[in-house]
């Protein structure tokens, strides 16, 4: 049997897996802990494995690293199909490299903007094979967790992108100010990057589902298994070097 490649991505809320034979998902696995990564491993008795590691799944990663070492990990020494313009390569999150060489593959010769909104909001670009940088901002969440923690009278309420503004209370005033908010700043940064680059294309790999107002004109690709798919193209670059 041809191996297969198994990608995990261990984020801060979830662990999944994804598992590809010649450049096709086979299987998809969410939630993924240590005892399905056995039942793979019986499975498939050849498989090349790339983990993506921002948040914390301890036993899985603790038998990874004892059964095929730290290499298994995406980390610094991985050689990646492209470039990274960043001045401190070693502290850059390993999802937004991930999601950058995907957005790579998807086209080549493109610029990319990768939106990733989950416990932060990441915007990153991609200049033809070139990983620029991009922002870090507080998510959704975070946003609502801070006003609720940092003031004596606000509650904590859920996001709710059905309310509009203005807000009719307190809690509708919150959901708007965040909800709202983190939409005009995605879309601010569209419309900066539309005037400087032509026909700047654009990635979205959210957990949490955007609203993109009218003006902007970029189409949107909705790619939520961005990361795993990255993987996947690091593990097959590496194994034709």
């Amino acid at each position: 049997m041809d191996k297969m490649n198994l990608c995990i991505d261990i984020g801060n809320t979830s662990t999944k897996a994804a598992l590809y034979q010649h450049g096709q998902e086979i299987r998809y696995l969410k939630p993924f802990a240590l005892d399905t990564y056995k039942e793979l491993e019986n499975e498939f008795n050849l498989l090349h494995v790339l983990v993506c590691k921002t948040g914390e799944n301890v036993a899985l990663e603790a038998y990874i690293t004892e059964t095929k070492g730290e290499s298994a990990f995406l980390n610094p020494e991985t050689k990646l199909p492209i470039s990274l313009n960043y001045k401190t390569p070693h502290t850059l999150g390993r999802d937004r490299i991930a999601t950058a060489v995907a957005a790579h593959y998807l086209d080549k010769e493109a610029t990319w903007l990768v939106i990733d909104l989950g416990t932060c909001l990441t915007l990153d670009l991609v200049y033809k094979g070139c990983f620029e940088g991009g922002l870090i901002s507080p998510g959704v969440n975070m946003r609502l967790k801070a006003m609720n923690q940092f003031t004596a009278g606000l509650p904590l309420v859920e996001y709710d992108y059905n309310v509009t503004f203005p807000g009719k209370n307190t809690s509708e005033s919150l959901q708007v100010g965040v909800c709202r908010g983190i939409e005009y700043e995605i879309n601010g940064h569209i419309g900066q990057l539309n005037a400087r680059y032509e026909h700047l294309r654009v990635v979205d790999c959210s957990s949490i589902q955007l609203h993109f107002v009218k003006e902007v004109k970029n189409k949107i690709f909705a790619r939520p298994k961005l990361v795993l798919e990255g993987l996947n193209h690091i593990i097959e670059y590496n194994a034709k070097k």
